[in-house]
């Protein structure tokens, strides 16, 4: 197969069971690339910004403890 197209097609002919595996599977690899593009992510530094300014907001007092904030959900 060489084009998403053909894939697809193949994909919508498969019977019920053989489709729910491959969905399965395809569930868990696509899982799997976000895990480590986000593994990459944290590692390159991109969400330094973002944590360093929670902290700021933590220590000034912005921050709702975790059980209170699901006690109010």
């Amino acid at each position: 197969m060489s084009t998403v197209l053909e894939i697809e097609q193949a994909i919508e002919s498969l019977p019920g069971q053989d489709f729910e595996v491959l969905a399965s599977w395809f569930d868990e690899a696509r899982a799997r690339r976000v895990d480590a593009d986000f593994e990459r992510a944290i590692h390159a530094g991109k969400f330094d910004q973002m944590a360093a300014k929670a902290l700021r907001d933590h220590q000034a007092g912005k921050s709702t403890p975790l059980n209170e904030f699901l006690r109010s959900a």
